[in-house]
């Protein structure tokens, strides 16, 4: 009997439970994209061809295109705004829960905005003053650059150091520099080596070319006049200018 009991309490107690998260809110309105991916938020504007989408941080627009699925539901967003709605002007400690409970959530524009309301009703809150990235500094809540520069600190490639460590920094910065201005010079004197080697080998070439193939240099002599041919069988020599003969004698004259 007890076991039959227990039983039925673990039975009710399930179907409770199932209950309650079958009829809870969907966490958010979901975007789900042709190619796998996913956007989670309130949707804010929907066409034909756009659907706009509030991330928490910044507004996404999406085209219709490029959309498989759209899943609707109750968005972080909406409760944030419902909470924000029933807290008090005054209501310093509501507000700072809220900034809280937006940064768990992702919501961190929504989270700084918590917390400015805060600051501007206790301007030296410590949870709100650290959760807008503020640092307690001899006595005064300062930015973190403010920080950094009261405590003498320069920023280097986008982080904080001391001078000595930045002089530092910055003599190896100049070092490698250097260096590989070096290299680079070396590099394109050796680029412009073989430059130059290269344009004299194809000269050379052009010039022993021309030579093989110009027909002044088969003829002896000035412009292929002369007294030889070459290409003519050793030891012989042709002379290039005909032998005299007078001239034949008038009509009718005999012939010596």
């Amino acid at each position: 009997m007890r076991k039959t009991t227990i039983l039925l309490y673990r039975f009710v107690a399930g179907v409770l439970a199932a209950g309650l998260c079958s009829a809870g809110p969907a966490l958010a309105d979901e975007i789900f994209l042709k190619g796998g991916a996913k956007f989670t938020g309130r949707i804010e504007q929907q066409t034909d061809t756009l659907v706009t989408i509030d991330l928490g941080d910044g507004v996404v627009g999406v085209a219709m295109s490029r959309v498989e699925k759209i899943v609707k539901g109750r968005s972080p967003l909406d409760e944030f705004d419902e909470r924000a709605r029933g807290l008090g002007a005054q209501d310093a400690a509501g507000w700072r829960t809220l900034g809280g409970w937006a940064s768990r959530q992702g919501l961190s524009a929504q989270s700084r905005q918590a917390y400015q309301t805060v600051l501007t009703l206790t301007p030296d809150d410590q949870e709100a003053r650290q959760a807008l990235g503020f640092v307690l500094t001899d006595g005064r809540w300062l930015t973190e650059e403010e920080s950094y520069r009261a405590r003498g600190f320069v920023q280097v490639g986008g982080e904080w150091m001391t001078p000595a460590a930045a002089q530092q920094v910055q003599a190896v910065a100049a070092s490698d520099q250097a260096r590989q201005d070096a290299e680079r010079r070396a590099n394109q004197a050796e680029a412009d080596k073989i430059l130059a080697e290269s344009r004299a080998a194809k000269a050379e070439e052009r010039a022993r070319e021309a030579e093989e193939v110009d027909p002044w240099t088969q003829v002896g002599g000035w412009g292929g006049w002369g007294y030889g041919v070459s290409g003519w069988p050793a030891g012989t020599t042709v002379n290039r200018w005909p032998a005299y003969q007078p001239p034949p004698p008038p009509l009718g004259q005999p012939t010596r």
